[in-house]
């Protein structure tokens, strides 16, 4: 049988090739139809519904806003010169223009305290109370300070329109007729327009505080460390570390805001220290380099000045929390080492020396019943074995169960008389407030407008004649006892 059919192909061999051909091509085409039957029928996979949600802001998205919209900035600065009878002169300068109630304001506030917590805030927008401590706080761990705090005597929120600018940094100082810089004070003045109702207005307000306060920072060191004026150069290492040249640079605003020393240093300083990255002249200069930052930290004690043999103690209170709410008697303890050894610690309500601890751990027992209720400062300072000396404070508030309901009392000591004719010189004035409890704060207010603020029975501050034009002034002290009750009192001062 075998045979046969090997003979019959052998034979017909052609034929058995064509019939193979046309059987194989017939199946194949029946496989791809039933595939494409089968795959045109099957079931559509179910898609599952993701809902959309707008995603949280992240700590990157404040940086990214602002480097979309980038705070404005003045165009140039004004500098003016007084002299003074003696024959000592009296510069005044500024990064844009001088508002001539905000330095009457910041002047009256007055020096600020060691710390930048202690730096006076003035909001002239009643809306943004809150932001002191957001600013101040921020100023006090992130950003580079020294000596120069407290010459930054206030920090002013005002809404200054479309004026083009969201910060200015005014400084003041005095050199005398050799030419010695004596002293110097300074304050901040930020522009909340254009930033109202903004989602990250606490960060931009940060930003611009951290430029404008590169400006105290530098100059304050600049003027006094370096006795060298406002239009002067920068030591020849600044220009070196940055690196830059001083063709292309000017002392001054003369080659507009761009190309000036000092608002570069100030951008060098935000951009290293602010944590938000943004730097409106890295593409004209470059970035600083970390040279830059080590030049920040070491020159204000003056060009090429050899570091300390001995650094001061570190302190910080550990409890109570800062902003906490106390009563009865609570444990006011504090954390303090040194390189070489702390001797003390000292502790402190107010200005009020409570004890001193010579022994780790450091504290005290503090019997909040012996004060009226209300606001108070607590402080910590440590003395290493070089009598050197740091401080920390916290802020608490102070509430045991009270009755009282008697209102305090408030004087104007000085000036006397109502109306008080000012002919000539700085201003003394000086108010007291007593209490059948505690006073616990002193408000002065010219025209209506708040310029100081004392935790305390008595408020003292300085007007200064140039200051304040020609006109009539009414100055109120208002007083606060630990109840919230309030007194007031005002008389009117006519400067000729």
């Amino acid at each position: 049988m075998k045979e046969k059919i090997r003979k019959f192909i052998l034979k017909h061999r052609k034929l058995v090739l064509i019939v193979s051909a046309v059987f194989i091509f017939l199946l194949v085409t029946s496989l791809v139809v039933f595939a494409k039957i089968n795959h045109a029928v099957a079931p559509k996979p179910v898609e599952e519904k993701v809902e959309e949600t707008t995603p949280a802001p992240v700590p990157e998205a404040p940086k990214e806003e602002i480097a979309k919209q980038p705070p404005k900035r003045a165009s140039s600065g004004k500098t003016s010169t007084k002299t003074n009878s003696d024959g000592s002169k009296t510069v005044t300068t500024s990064t844009g223009p001088v508002d001539s109630a905000a330095q009457s304001a910041a002047a009256a506030a007055g020096p600020s305290g060691s710390t930048p917590l202690a730096i006076n805030y003035l909001d002239q927008t009643g809306a943004h109370g809150s932001l002191g401590d957001v600013l101040k706080n921020y100023l006090n761990s992130s950003l580079k300070w020294d000596g120069e705090v407290p010459a930054l005597y206030a920090i002013i929120l005002e809404n200054a329109g479309a004026s083009g600018w969201a910060g200015l940094y005014s400084g003041q100082y005095t050199q005398s007729a050799g030419g010695q810089i004596t002293s110097a004070w300074g304050y901040i003045t930020l522009n909340s327009y254009y930033y109202e109702g903004n989602p990250y207005f606490n960060d931009y307000m940060k930003l611009i505080l951290s430029h404008e306060y590169g400006h105290h920072y530098t100059l304050y060191h600049k003027w006094l460390a370096w006795q060298s004026p406002y239009n002067a150069r920068f030591p020849d290492s600044y220009y070196s570390v940055r690196p830059l040249t001083k063709a292309t640079t000017a002392a001054d605003y003369s080659l507009g805001w761009g190309n000036c020393d000092a608002e570069i240093i100030a951008e060098d300083y935000s951009y290293l220290y602010s944590g938000y990255g943004y730097h409106a002249m890295s593409g004209t200069y470059g970035y600083p380099s970390a040279g830059t930052r080590t030049w920040i930290v070491n020159e204000p004690s003056g060009p090429s000045a050899p570091p300390p043999a001995d650094n001061p103690p570190t302190v910080s209170i550990s409890a109570p929390a800062n902003g906490a709410t106390v009563s009865g008697t609570t444990a006011f303890s504090a954390n303090a080492s040194d390189d070489v050894g702390v001797t003390k610690v000292d502790f402190y309500i107010g200005t009020t020396l409570l004890s001193e601890d010579s022994s780790s751990p450091y504290s005290y027992n503090l019997n909040t019943t012996s004060y009226g209720n209300g606001a108070y400062t607590l402080k910590a300072t440590a003395t290493d074995s070089s009598s050197q000396t740091t401080s920390a404070t916290i802020s608490v508030t102070i509430n045991n169960a009270t009755s009282d309901t008697e209102n305090p009392t408030i004087v104007i000591n000085n000036p006397e008389g109502n109306p008080y004719a000012w002919t000539s010189g700085n201003l003394y004035i000086r108010s007291t407030a007593t209490d059948n409890v505690a006073v616990t704060k002193i408000e002065l207010y010219i025209n209506d407008y708040l310029v100081a603020t004392e935790n305390a029975a008595l408020i003292e501050r300085i007007w200064p004649w140039d200051n304040v034009g020609p006109g009539a002034y009414t100055l109120k002290a208002k007083s606060y006892d630990s109840s919230g009750n309030t007194a007031e009192t005002s008389i009117v001062i006519n400067k000729s």
